[in-house]
Protein backbone atom coordinates (compact mmCIF):
# COMPACT_ATOMS: atom_id res chain seq x y z
CA UNK A 1 0.00 0.00 0.00
CA UNK A 2 2.62 2.37 0.70
CA UNK A 3 4.97 1.63 -2.24
CA UNK A 4 1.35 2.28 -4.31
CA UNK A 5 0.77 5.56 -2.91
CA UNK A 6 4.24 6.64 -2.96
CA UNK A 7 4.25 6.02 -6.67
CA UNK A 8 2.19 8.70 -6.81
CA UNK A 9 3.81 11.74 -8.31
CA UNK A 10 0.98 14.06 -6.76
CA UNK A 11 1.53 11.99 -2.86
CA UNK A 12 4.82 13.32 -3.42
CA UNK A 13 4.13 16.56 -4.24
CA UNK A 14 2.03 17.25 -1.19
CA UNK A 15 4.27 15.37 1.24
CA UNK A 16 6.70 17.58 -0.07
CA UNK A 17 4.84 20.66 0.18
CA UNK A 18 3.58 19.98 3.44
CA UNK A 19 7.61 19.15 4.91
CA UNK A 20 8.34 21.88 3.29
CA UNK A 21 5.92 24.86 4.31
CA UNK A 22 5.34 23.09 7.81
CA UNK A 23 10.14 23.27 8.28
CA UNK A 24 9.41 26.95 7.00
CA UNK A 25 6.34 27.90 9.03
CA UNK A 26 7.91 26.53 12.45
CA UNK A 27 11.18 28.18 11.78
CA UNK A 28 8.78 31.29 11.65
CA UNK A 29 7.07 30.87 14.50
CA UNK A 30 9.84 30.40 16.66
CA UNK A 31 11.18 33.57 14.94
CA UNK A 32 8.34 35.17 16.88
CA UNK A 33 7.82 33.32 19.56
CA UNK A 34 11.38 34.58 20.21
CA UNK A 35 10.87 38.37 19.14
CA UNK A 36 7.50 37.72 20.99
CA UNK A 37 9.57 36.27 24.38
CA UNK A 38 12.19 39.54 23.90
CA UNK A 39 9.49 41.70 23.62
CA UNK A 40 7.52 41.34 26.63
CA UNK A 41 10.68 40.49 28.94
CA UNK A 42 11.70 44.10 27.91
CA UNK A 43 8.22 45.72 28.82
CA UNK A 44 8.77 43.47 31.79
CA UNK A 45 12.07 44.63 32.86
CA UNK A 46 11.13 48.44 32.37
CA UNK A 47 7.83 47.72 34.49
CA UNK A 48 10.33 46.53 37.16
CA UNK A 49 12.23 49.70 37.05
CA UNK A 50 9.03 51.53 37.21
CA UNK A 51 8.15 49.79 40.30
CA UNK A 52 11.39 50.12 41.97
CA UNK A 53 11.91 53.60 41.12
CA UNK A 54 7.93 54.43 42.67
CA UNK A 55 8.52 52.30 46.16
CA UNK A 56 12.78 53.86 46.73
CA UNK A 57 10.46 57.31 46.53
CA UNK A 58 7.59 56.17 48.32
CA UNK A 59 9.76 54.72 51.16
CA UNK A 60 12.08 57.64 51.50
CA UNK A 61 9.99 59.44 54.51
CA UNK A 62 9.25 56.58 56.34
CA UNK A 63 12.60 55.07 56.59
CA UNK A 64 14.01 58.27 57.67
CA UNK A 65 11.03 58.67 60.33
CA UNK A 66 11.60 54.20 61.11
CA UNK A 67 7.97 54.13 60.96
CA UNK A 68 7.81 50.18 60.26
CA UNK A 69 3.83 50.46 60.28
CA UNK A 70 4.05 53.01 57.57
CA UNK A 71 6.60 50.91 55.90
CA UNK A 72 4.13 47.72 55.73
CA UNK A 73 1.31 49.76 54.28
CA UNK A 74 3.47 51.04 51.84
CA UNK A 75 4.67 47.12 50.82
CA UNK A 76 1.13 45.98 51.49
CA UNK A 77 -0.17 48.33 48.34
CA UNK A 78 2.59 47.46 46.36
CA UNK A 79 2.15 43.75 46.52
CA UNK A 80 -1.23 44.66 45.37
CA UNK A 81 0.73 44.58 42.18
CA UNK A 82 0.23 40.91 40.75
CA UNK A 83 3.99 40.86 38.56
CA UNK A 84 5.09 41.47 42.41
CA UNK A 85 6.64 38.29 43.97
CA UNK A 86 8.68 39.44 46.88
CA UNK A 87 10.07 42.93 48.76
CA UNK A 88 12.82 42.91 50.60
CA UNK A 89 13.33 46.57 53.21
CA UNK A 90 16.08 46.92 55.46
CA UNK A 91 16.78 50.19 57.11
CA UNK A 92 18.49 52.06 60.42
CA UNK A 93 17.48 50.32 63.92
CA UNK A 94 17.77 46.81 62.57
CA UNK A 95 14.51 48.04 60.23
CA UNK A 96 14.13 43.95 58.69
CA UNK A 97 10.95 43.96 56.28
CA UNK A 98 10.62 40.81 54.12
CA UNK A 99 7.44 39.82 52.18
CA UNK A 100 6.84 37.26 49.79
CA UNK A 101 3.63 36.90 47.90
CA UNK A 102 0.68 34.31 49.16
CA UNK A 103 2.98 32.99 51.80
CA UNK A 104 2.57 35.62 54.39
CA UNK A 105 5.29 37.00 56.76
CA UNK A 106 8.50 34.99 55.83
CA UNK A 107 12.16 35.62 56.54
CA UNK A 108 14.33 36.32 53.26
CA UNK A 109 17.83 36.56 54.23
CA UNK A 110 19.26 35.44 50.88
CA UNK A 111 18.73 35.59 47.21
CA UNK A 112 18.68 31.93 47.06
CA UNK A 113 15.20 31.99 49.04
CA UNK A 114 13.49 33.44 46.29
CA UNK A 115 13.45 30.13 43.69
CA UNK A 116 12.38 30.60 39.74
CA UNK A 117 12.13 32.93 36.89
CA UNK A 118 12.33 36.61 38.47
CA UNK A 119 13.45 39.77 37.64
CA UNK A 120 15.21 41.58 40.61
CA UNK A 121 15.65 45.10 41.01
CA UNK A 122 17.52 46.89 44.06
CA UNK A 123 17.84 50.72 44.89
CA UNK A 124 19.37 52.52 47.62
CA UNK A 125 17.43 55.06 50.02
CA UNK A 126 19.39 58.35 49.83
CA UNK A 127 18.64 60.83 52.19
CA UNK A 128 21.14 64.47 52.41
CA UNK A 129 23.50 62.20 50.30
CA UNK A 130 23.27 59.50 53.18
CA UNK A 131 21.97 55.87 52.74
CA UNK A 132 18.98 55.24 55.34
CA UNK A 133 17.90 51.87 53.64
CA UNK A 134 17.68 49.71 50.66
CA UNK A 135 15.27 48.22 48.82
CA UNK A 136 14.56 44.68 46.83
CA UNK A 137 11.77 43.82 44.90
CA UNK A 138 11.51 40.72 42.51
CA UNK A 139 8.83 40.47 39.99
CA UNK A 140 7.37 37.14 38.40
CA UNK A 141 7.41 36.00 35.08
CA UNK A 142 4.35 34.37 35.56
CA UNK A 143 2.41 36.26 33.76
CA UNK A 144 4.75 36.46 31.34
CA UNK A 145 4.92 32.62 30.62
CA UNK A 146 1.09 32.45 30.71
CA UNK A 147 1.36 35.50 27.56
CA UNK A 148 3.81 33.32 25.74
CA UNK A 149 1.85 30.25 26.10
CA UNK A 150 -1.21 31.77 25.11
CA UNK A 151 0.63 33.49 21.62
CA UNK A 152 2.26 30.00 21.46
CA UNK A 153 -1.21 28.75 20.89
CA UNK A 154 -2.02 31.72 18.88
CA UNK A 155 0.80 31.28 16.27
CA UNK A 156 0.10 27.14 16.27
CA UNK A 157 -3.27 27.95 15.00
CA UNK A 158 -2.35 30.77 12.76
CA UNK A 159 0.45 28.53 11.29
CA UNK A 160 -1.59 24.76 10.98
CA UNK A 161 -3.73 27.95 8.79
CA UNK A 162 -1.24 28.91 6.86
CA UNK A 163 0.12 25.76 6.32
CA UNK A 164 -3.31 24.48 5.13
CA UNK A 165 -3.67 27.15 2.72
CA UNK A 166 -0.31 27.62 1.29
CA UNK A 167 -0.54 23.84 0.30
CA UNK A 168 -3.59 23.28 -1.21
CA UNK A 169 -3.00 26.75 -2.96
CA UNK A 170 0.09 25.47 -4.34
CA UNK A 171 -0.94 22.23 -5.48
CA UNK A 172 -4.06 23.82 -7.62
CA UNK A 173 -1.35 25.80 -9.12
CA UNK A 174 1.43 23.03 -9.57
CA UNK A 175 -1.21 20.87 -10.63
CA UNK A 176 -2.52 23.22 -13.34
CA UNK A 177 0.41 24.04 -14.86
CA UNK A 178 2.67 20.56 -14.05
CA UNK A 179 0.42 17.90 -12.79
CA UNK A 180 -2.38 17.90 -15.16
CA UNK A 181 -0.21 18.23 -18.06
CA UNK A 182 2.14 15.33 -17.06
CA UNK A 183 -1.41 13.06 -16.27
CA UNK A 184 -1.93 14.16 -20.15
CA UNK A 185 1.12 13.09 -21.24
CA UNK A 186 1.07 9.76 -19.39
CA UNK A 187 -2.35 9.13 -20.47
CA UNK A 188 -1.44 9.93 -24.17
CA UNK A 189 1.31 7.06 -23.43
CA UNK A 190 -0.82 4.94 -21.95
CA UNK A 191 -3.25 5.07 -25.49
CA UNK A 192 -0.25 4.69 -27.39
CA UNK A 193 1.24 1.45 -25.74
CA UNK A 194 -1.95 0.04 -26.38
CA UNK A 195 -1.90 0.60 -30.14
CA UNK A 196 -3.63 3.67 -30.64
CA UNK A 197 -1.07 5.97 -32.64
CA UNK A 198 -3.87 8.76 -33.38
CA UNK A 199 -3.88 10.12 -29.54
CA UNK A 200 -1.91 13.24 -29.24
CA UNK A 201 -0.79 15.11 -26.41
CA UNK A 202 -2.46 18.90 -26.47
CA UNK A 203 -0.77 21.47 -24.38
CA UNK A 204 -0.20 24.84 -25.39
CA UNK A 205 2.56 26.25 -22.85
CA UNK A 206 5.63 26.47 -24.02
CA UNK A 207 8.18 25.29 -21.20
CA UNK A 208 9.96 22.38 -20.94
CA UNK A 209 6.53 20.18 -20.86
CA UNK A 210 5.23 21.84 -23.72
CA UNK A 211 8.85 21.17 -25.57
CA UNK A 212 8.48 17.66 -24.72
CA UNK A 213 4.94 16.93 -25.70
CA UNK A 214 5.61 18.06 -28.68
CA UNK A 215 9.24 15.95 -28.87
CA UNK A 216 6.46 13.18 -27.78
CA UNK A 217 4.23 13.91 -31.08
CA UNK A 218 6.64 13.85 -33.32
CA UNK A 219 8.12 10.68 -32.27
CA UNK A 220 5.13 9.22 -32.41
CA UNK A 221 4.39 10.33 -35.72
CA UNK A 222 7.69 9.52 -36.50
CA UNK A 223 7.03 5.94 -35.37
CA UNK A 224 3.86 5.57 -37.24
CA UNK A 225 5.47 6.73 -40.21
CA UNK A 226 8.33 4.20 -40.02
CA UNK A 227 5.70 1.71 -38.94
CA UNK A 228 3.47 2.28 -42.25
CA UNK A 229 6.67 2.38 -44.23
CA UNK A 230 7.52 -1.54 -42.51
CA UNK A 231 4.15 -2.21 -43.61
CA UNK A 232 4.66 -1.31 -46.91
CA UNK A 233 7.98 -2.89 -47.20
CA UNK A 234 6.39 -6.15 -45.66
CA UNK A 235 3.75 -5.94 -48.73
CA UNK A 236 6.11 -5.59 -51.22
CA UNK A 237 8.54 -8.43 -49.97
CA UNK A 238 5.17 -10.31 -50.43
CA UNK A 239 4.51 -9.69 -53.70
CA UNK A 240 7.09 -12.09 -55.49
CA UNK A 241 4.79 -14.64 -53.28
CA UNK A 242 1.75 -13.41 -54.56
CA UNK A 243 3.07 -13.41 -58.46
CA UNK A 244 3.75 -17.54 -57.72
CA UNK A 245 0.13 -17.69 -56.08
CA UNK A 246 -1.32 -15.86 -59.09
CA UNK A 247 0.79 -18.58 -61.49
CA UNK A 248 -0.59 -21.50 -59.36
CA UNK A 249 -4.30 -19.76 -59.99
CA UNK A 250 -3.47 -18.99 -63.50
CA UNK A 251 -1.64 -22.49 -64.60
CA UNK A 252 -5.01 -24.44 -65.13
CA UNK A 253 -7.36 -21.41 -67.08
CA UNK A 254 -4.39 -21.03 -69.17
CA UNK A 255 -3.69 -24.52 -70.50
CA UNK A 256 -7.57 -24.49 -71.17
CA UNK A 257 -7.25 -21.31 -73.32
CA UNK A 258 -4.20 -22.83 -75.22
CA UNK A 259 -6.05 -25.88 -75.88
CA UNK A 260 -9.48 -24.33 -76.88
CA UNK A 261 -7.64 -21.98 -79.50
CA UNK A 262 -5.30 -24.76 -80.61
CA UNK A 263 -8.04 -26.95 -81.64
CA UNK A 264 -9.81 -24.50 -83.23
CA UNK A 265 -6.65 -23.81 -85.69
CA UNK A 266 -6.11 -27.27 -86.16
CA UNK A 267 -9.98 -27.70 -87.94
CA UNK A 268 -9.06 -24.50 -89.64
CA UNK A 269 -5.80 -26.30 -91.06
CA UNK A 270 -7.88 -29.74 -91.62
CA UNK A 271 -10.62 -28.06 -93.27
CA UNK A 272 -13.04 -29.46 -90.69
CA UNK A 273 -13.87 -26.31 -88.92
CA UNK A 274 -17.28 -27.45 -87.93
CA UNK A 275 -19.94 -23.98 -85.69
CA UNK A 276 -20.38 -26.33 -82.68
CA UNK A 277 -17.01 -27.23 -81.79
CA UNK A 278 -15.98 -23.96 -82.17
CA UNK A 279 -18.42 -22.15 -80.10
CA UNK A 280 -17.92 -24.34 -77.29
CA UNK A 281 -14.49 -23.97 -77.55
CA UNK A 282 -14.64 -19.88 -78.12
CA UNK A 283 -17.19 -20.16 -74.94
CA UNK A 284 -14.47 -21.85 -72.87
CA UNK A 285 -11.80 -19.07 -74.14
CA UNK A 286 -14.61 -16.20 -72.64
CA UNK A 287 -15.18 -18.22 -69.58
CA UNK A 288 -11.06 -18.69 -68.64
CA UNK A 289 -10.02 -15.55 -68.87
CA UNK A 290 -12.79 -14.18 -66.81
CA UNK A 291 -11.47 -16.50 -64.32
CA UNK A 292 -8.56 -14.91 -64.90
CA UNK A 293 -9.93 -11.48 -64.43
CA UNK A 294 -11.68 -12.32 -61.34
CA UNK A 295 -8.17 -13.57 -60.10
CA UNK A 296 -6.43 -10.22 -60.80
CA UNK A 297 -9.35 -8.24 -58.95
CA UNK A 298 -9.00 -10.28 -56.28
CA UNK A 299 -5.02 -9.61 -55.75
CA UNK A 300 -5.24 -6.32 -57.19
CA UNK A 301 -7.26 -5.81 -53.55
CA UNK A 302 -4.42 -7.00 -51.73
CA UNK A 303 -2.00 -5.18 -52.44
CA UNK A 304 -4.25 -1.90 -52.98
CA UNK A 305 -3.68 0.43 -49.44
CA UNK A 306 -7.25 0.98 -47.72
CA UNK A 307 -7.02 2.89 -44.32
CA UNK A 308 -10.60 2.68 -43.92
CA UNK A 309 -12.87 1.30 -41.20
CA UNK A 310 -15.09 -1.34 -42.66
CA UNK A 311 -17.86 -3.34 -40.85
CA UNK A 312 -16.95 -6.90 -42.25
CA UNK A 313 -17.47 -10.43 -41.21
CA UNK A 314 -14.19 -12.08 -40.66
CA UNK A 315 -15.54 -15.53 -41.99
CA UNK A 316 -15.42 -13.05 -45.43
CA UNK A 317 -12.01 -12.26 -45.06
CA UNK A 318 -10.87 -15.97 -44.70
CA UNK A 319 -12.49 -16.94 -47.56
CA UNK A 320 -10.97 -13.65 -49.51
CA UNK A 321 -7.38 -15.26 -47.70
CA UNK A 322 -8.18 -18.65 -49.65
CA UNK A 323 -9.25 -17.41 -52.62
CA UNK A 324 -5.46 -15.62 -52.70
CA UNK A 325 -3.98 -18.47 -51.32
CA UNK A 326 -6.13 -21.81 -51.85
CA UNK A 327 -4.68 -22.75 -54.97
CA UNK A 328 -1.09 -22.80 -53.95
CA UNK A 329 -2.61 -25.09 -51.15
CA UNK A 330 -4.59 -27.28 -53.44
CA UNK A 331 -1.30 -27.71 -55.50
CA UNK A 332 0.69 -28.66 -52.85
CA UNK A 333 -1.92 -31.63 -51.56
CA UNK A 334 -2.74 -29.30 -48.56
CA UNK A 335 -6.35 -29.92 -47.23
CA UNK A 336 -8.17 -27.34 -45.74
CA UNK A 337 -10.65 -27.40 -42.72
CA UNK A 338 -12.81 -24.78 -42.12
CA UNK A 339 -15.02 -24.60 -38.94
CA UNK A 340 -16.74 -21.10 -39.13
CA UNK A 341 -19.28 -20.60 -35.45
CA UNK A 342 -18.92 -16.47 -35.30
CA UNK A 343 -21.70 -14.71 -37.22
CA UNK A 344 -20.75 -11.16 -36.03
CA UNK A 345 -19.96 -8.75 -37.70
CA UNK A 346 -17.19 -5.83 -36.48
CA UNK A 347 -15.44 -2.41 -37.44
CA UNK A 348 -11.54 -3.19 -39.16
CA UNK A 349 -9.28 -2.86 -41.23
CA UNK A 350 -10.28 -5.18 -43.81
CA UNK A 351 -7.28 -5.24 -46.42
CA UNK A 352 -5.09 -5.45 -43.07
CA UNK A 353 -6.71 -8.12 -41.35
CA UNK A 354 -6.20 -10.15 -44.59
CA UNK A 355 -2.73 -9.77 -44.70
CA UNK A 356 -2.23 -11.04 -41.83
CA UNK A 357 -4.20 -13.97 -42.58
CA UNK A 358 -1.99 -14.66 -45.73
CA UNK A 359 1.04 -14.19 -43.62
CA UNK A 360 -0.29 -17.17 -41.36
CA UNK A 361 -1.46 -19.69 -43.81
CA UNK A 362 1.36 -18.65 -46.41
CA UNK A 363 4.01 -19.64 -43.28
CA UNK A 364 1.78 -22.80 -42.38
CA UNK A 365 2.10 -24.01 -45.61
CA UNK A 366 5.80 -23.53 -45.91
CA UNK A 367 6.68 -25.49 -42.78
CA UNK A 368 3.97 -28.57 -43.43
CA UNK A 369 6.15 -28.44 -47.22
CA UNK A 370 9.69 -27.87 -45.33
CA UNK A 371 8.74 -31.32 -42.96
CA UNK A 372 7.46 -33.34 -45.77
CA UNK A 373 4.21 -33.83 -43.44
CA UNK A 374 1.82 -36.44 -44.41
CA UNK A 375 -1.98 -35.44 -44.44
CA UNK A 376 -0.95 -31.85 -44.14
CA UNK A 377 -3.94 -30.15 -42.95
CA UNK A 378 -4.36 -26.54 -41.85
CA UNK A 379 -7.44 -25.96 -39.87
CA UNK A 380 -9.29 -22.62 -39.21
CA UNK A 381 -12.36 -21.62 -36.87
CA UNK A 382 -14.05 -18.30 -35.98
CA UNK A 383 -16.00 -17.97 -32.85
CA UNK A 384 -16.98 -15.06 -31.04
CA UNK A 385 -18.53 -14.23 -27.30
CA UNK A 386 -19.93 -10.80 -25.95
CA UNK A 387 -16.58 -9.11 -26.51
CA UNK A 388 -14.37 -10.79 -28.81
CA UNK A 389 -14.33 -12.59 -32.08
CA UNK A 390 -11.85 -15.51 -31.87
CA UNK A 391 -9.79 -16.93 -35.23
CA UNK A 392 -7.59 -19.78 -34.89
CA UNK A 393 -5.35 -20.60 -38.03
CA UNK A 394 -3.79 -24.38 -36.92
CA UNK A 395 -1.53 -26.97 -38.89
CA UNK A 396 -0.84 -30.54 -37.82
CA UNK A 397 3.10 -29.89 -38.77
CA UNK A 398 6.02 -29.74 -36.26
CA UNK A 399 6.21 -27.86 -32.96
CA UNK A 400 7.83 -24.58 -32.77
CA UNK A 401 11.10 -25.08 -30.62
CA UNK A 402 10.18 -23.57 -27.11
CA UNK A 403 13.67 -21.54 -27.14
CA UNK A 404 12.19 -19.34 -30.21
CA UNK A 405 8.46 -19.69 -29.75
CA UNK A 406 8.74 -16.00 -27.88
CA UNK A 407 11.18 -14.46 -30.82
CA UNK A 408 9.22 -15.75 -33.89
CA UNK A 409 7.02 -11.90 -33.58
CA UNK A 410 10.89 -9.80 -33.38
CA UNK A 411 11.54 -7.70 -36.18
CA UNK A 412 13.80 -9.80 -38.65
CA UNK A 413 13.52 -12.63 -36.68
CA UNK A 414 12.91 -15.84 -39.05
CA UNK A 415 13.19 -19.44 -39.38
CA UNK A 416 13.73 -19.66 -42.59
CA UNK A 417 16.79 -19.01 -45.34
CA UNK A 418 18.32 -15.41 -45.77
CA UNK A 419 16.26 -16.00 -49.41
CA UNK A 420 13.04 -17.07 -48.58
CA UNK A 421 12.40 -15.36 -44.96
CA UNK A 422 12.63 -11.35 -44.33
CA UNK A 423 11.43 -11.77 -40.65
CA UNK A 424 9.00 -9.14 -40.72
CA UNK A 425 5.48 -11.14 -41.59
CA UNK A 426 4.64 -12.44 -38.07
CA UNK A 427 5.95 -8.84 -36.61
CA UNK A 428 3.93 -6.88 -38.70
CA UNK A 429 0.75 -9.46 -38.25
CA UNK A 430 1.35 -8.55 -34.70
CA UNK A 431 1.37 -4.46 -34.92
CA UNK A 432 -1.59 -5.28 -37.04
CA UNK A 433 -3.39 -7.32 -34.83
CA UNK A 434 -2.32 -5.43 -31.77
CA UNK A 435 -1.73 -2.01 -32.49
CA UNK A 436 -4.60 -1.34 -35.80
CA UNK A 437 -7.41 -3.56 -34.50
CA UNK A 438 -6.80 -3.21 -30.89
CA UNK A 439 -6.93 -7.58 -30.66
CA UNK A 440 -3.83 -9.78 -29.37
CA UNK A 441 -2.11 -13.18 -31.46
CA UNK A 442 -0.08 -15.84 -29.89
CA UNK A 443 1.21 -19.09 -30.81
CA UNK A 444 0.97 -22.28 -29.34
CA UNK A 445 2.34 -25.58 -30.19
CA UNK A 446 -0.16 -28.73 -30.12
CA UNK A 447 0.61 -31.48 -28.01
CA UNK A 448 0.32 -34.04 -30.80
CA UNK A 449 2.56 -31.48 -33.51
CA UNK A 450 2.07 -28.45 -35.23
CA UNK A 451 1.29 -25.04 -34.50
CA UNK A 452 -1.93 -22.56 -33.23
CA UNK A 453 -2.07 -19.18 -33.96
CA UNK A 454 -4.73 -17.61 -32.18
CA UNK A 455 -6.55 -14.14 -32.97
CA UNK A 456 -8.38 -11.96 -30.82
CA UNK A 457 -10.30 -8.84 -32.14
CA UNK A 458 -12.62 -7.01 -29.93
CA UNK A 459 -16.48 -7.09 -31.03
CA UNK A 460 -16.56 -3.18 -30.75
CA UNK A 461 -14.27 -2.64 -33.23
CA UNK A 462 -11.82 0.21 -34.10
CA UNK A 463 -12.67 3.80 -34.63
CA UNK A 464 -11.21 5.43 -37.96
CA UNK A 465 -8.52 7.46 -37.66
Amino acid sequence: MYKFIMQSIRVKIILLLFIGIAIISTLFSIYQYNEQEEHLTYMLENSADRKIKRLSKNLLIPLWEIDSGWVLDIVDTEMMDRELYAVMITGDANLNINKKRNNGWESITFDEDIKGKYIKRTSSIVRDHEEIGKVSIYVTSKFLDEELHKKALEYSFINLFVIIFLIVFLYVILNRIILQPIHNILKTVKAVTDGDYSQKVHLTQYDELGKLSDGFNNMMQSVQDKEDMVIAQSRHAAMGEMISMIAHQWRQPITAIAMGANNILLDIELDDLKPEPAKAGALTIIEQTKHLSKTIDDFKNFFRPNKKVEQVLVNDILEENFKIIGKSLENNNIAIKKVYTSEVQTALYSRELLQVLINIVKNAKEALLEHKVQDAMITVTTKDDNKNIYISICNNGVSIDLKIIKKIFDPYFSTKSEKSGTGLGLYMSKTIIEKHLHGTIEAKNIESGGVCFNMTIPINGVNDE
